[in-house]
């Protein structure tokens, strides 16, 4: 996956953490989205920071089209609770 572009791991592979959650609201009165993603510091998720990304409506369309794309494929390689693989 780590492709270039990529942050890397000094072992290889990309450099990732993992995302303890997530909320949405709006900004400039309504007219562009706010996407706040919360994440782990370090392995144990003791230590925690926040990002917060300004999105028009294209943007957020896209985000959401890749994300369900992502997670359609995730359900085929592992198999989707409830699916008979």
């Amino acid at each position: 996956m780590a492709d270039k572009g990529w942050d890397g791991h000094p072992l290889g592979g990309a450099a990732v953490v993992a995302v303890t959650g997530m909320k949405i609201g709006t900004a400039l009165e309504g007219t562009a989205g706010v996407l706040r993603i919360e994440y782990g510091k370090e392995p144990t998720l003791t230590k925690r920071e926040a990002k917060q990304f300004l999105m028009n409506a294209k943007q957020v369309r896209e985000l959401s089209k890749k994300m369900a794309d992502l997670a359609d494929r995730l359900e085929a390689n592992q198999g989707a609770p409830g699916k008979v693989n």
